[in-house]
C-alpha cells in the first residue's frame, strides 16, 4: 500500500491558512504555531484523502466542506486545557464582588430579592463554570445563615466547541480532576460514578447553562446583560485589534455597575470609558460605569 504523504507547508500557504482562519473566526494564528496548524490539518486531510493544502484550503473557500467537519477543524486549533479552580484570585474578585454587592442591596432593599448572572466566556468542558456555580451556592449558604437572606444566581458558559460543550453539559470529569479539592466540597456538590468518575450533582448543573456560539458573534445573540463577565484564557487566540472590539462588546452586556475579569496578560490596553479598572495586583479587572458615576464600594 502506498504512504499517504502530505508535504511540508510553504510560508505562502501558511498565509493563506492564517488568513482565512482569521476572517471566518478570528484566530490569528502566529507563525510559531505552524507546526500545530500542520499537525491539525494534515489529520483532517488524511480523513478525506486530501493531498494538497492547496485542494483543502479550495474545498473549504467553496462552501464544499460541511460545516460540522469546519467546527471540528477549528476546535482541533484551539487547546482546551482547563480545570476546577484555575485562578483562585479571580475567583476570589467574583466572591467579595457579589457578596458586599447583596449586603448592599439587602440593607437597602431588605424585601427583594438578590439575583446574580454570570457569564463564563469561553467556558470549554465546563469546569470554570461550575467552579463559579460552586463559589456562588457557598455564598448563598454563607449569607443565609449570617442574614437569613438568599440569592439566586446563574450561570451561562459559552464555547465555540460543541465537543467540549457536550461534555460540560454531563458534569462528568474523571476523579483525579478533584484529588486537590476538600472532602466537604466533594461531598456537597458531586456524586461518584462508576470507573472512577465524578458528576457534578443536578442542583448545581440546574444552576448552569451551555450554548455554542462565536465570541466574534456577541452582537448578533439575544440581549442579555450580566453582573459577572469572566473571560480568562480567551484572548490570546486574537490580534490586539481583535482584542479591543471584543472586550468593547463584552462592556456593551455588562450590567451597570457589573464586574468584567479578563485573563492577566492576554490584554495590554482597555479604552474604554464606560470601564473603571480595579486596583487589584493579582486581577485583571473592570467595573461599568453606573450612570456614569463608577462605585467601587462593591470591592470593599
Amino acid at each position: 500500500m502506498a504512504v499517504f504523504n502530505i508535504p511540508e507547508m510553504g510560508s505562502g500557504e501558511f498565509s493563506l491558512w492564517q488568513s482565512m482562519l482569521e476572517k471566518r473566526t478570528g484566530l490569528w494564528l502566529p507563525e510559531t504555531r505552524k507546526a500545530f496548524l500542520v499537525t491539525s490539518l494534515q489529520r483532517h486531510m488524511r480523513e478525506k484523502n486530501i493531498r494538497e493544502y492547496k485542494d483543502f484550503y479550495q474545498m473549504l473557500d467553496d462552501g464544499l466542506v460541511s460545516s460540522l467537519d469546519w467546527a471540528k477543524l477549528v476546535d482541533s486549533l484551539t487547546v482546551h486545557e482547563t480545570c476546577f479552580y484555575r485562578d483562585k484570585d479571580s475567583l476570589n474578585l467574583v466572591t467579595s464582588y457579589c457578596r458586599n454587592k447583596a449586603l448592599k442591596e439587602f440593607a437597602v432593599k431588605p424585601d427583594e430579592s438578590q439575583h446574580f448572572q454570570l457569564w463564563s466566556v469561553g467556558c470549554s468542558t465546563g469546569e470554570e463554570s461550575y467552579t463559579l456555580a460552586l463559589e456562588m451556592e457557598k455564598l448563598n449558604t454563607s449569607l443565609k445563615e449570617s442574614t437569613g437572606k438568599s440569592i439566586y444566581y446563574g450561570v451561562t458558559g459559552i464555547d465555540v466547541s460543541y465537543p467540549s460543550l457536550a461534555i460540560a453539559r454531563e458534569g462528568i470529569y474523571s476523579d483525579k480532576k478533584l484529588d486537590f479539592m476538600p472532602s466537604t466540597s466533594l461531598n456537597n456538590y458531586f456524586e461518584k460514578l462508576a470507573d472512577g468518575h465524578i458528576q457534578v450533582k443536578e442542583n448545581i448543573r440546574k444552576r448552569t447553562c451551555f450554548i455554542q456560539y462565536n465570541i466574534l458573534e456577541i452582537n448578533q445573540q439575544p440581549n442579555q446583560y450580566y453582573d459577572v463577565i469572566y473571560c480568562q484564557n480567551v484572548m490570546i487566540y486574537f490580534t490586539q485589534e481583535r482584542k479591543e472590539s471584543i472586550v468593547k462588546d463584552l462592556a456593551k452586556r455588562l450590567k451597570p455597575g457589573g464586574i468584567l475579569i479578563l485573563g492577566h496578560g492576554e490584554v495590554t490596553a482597555v479604552t474604554n470609558s464606560n470601564l473603571t479598572r480595579v486596583d487589584n495586583k493579582h486581577c485583571l479587572a473592570f467595573i461599568k460605569s453606573d450612570n456614569n458615576i463608577t462605585s467601587m464600594v462593591e470591592l470593599s
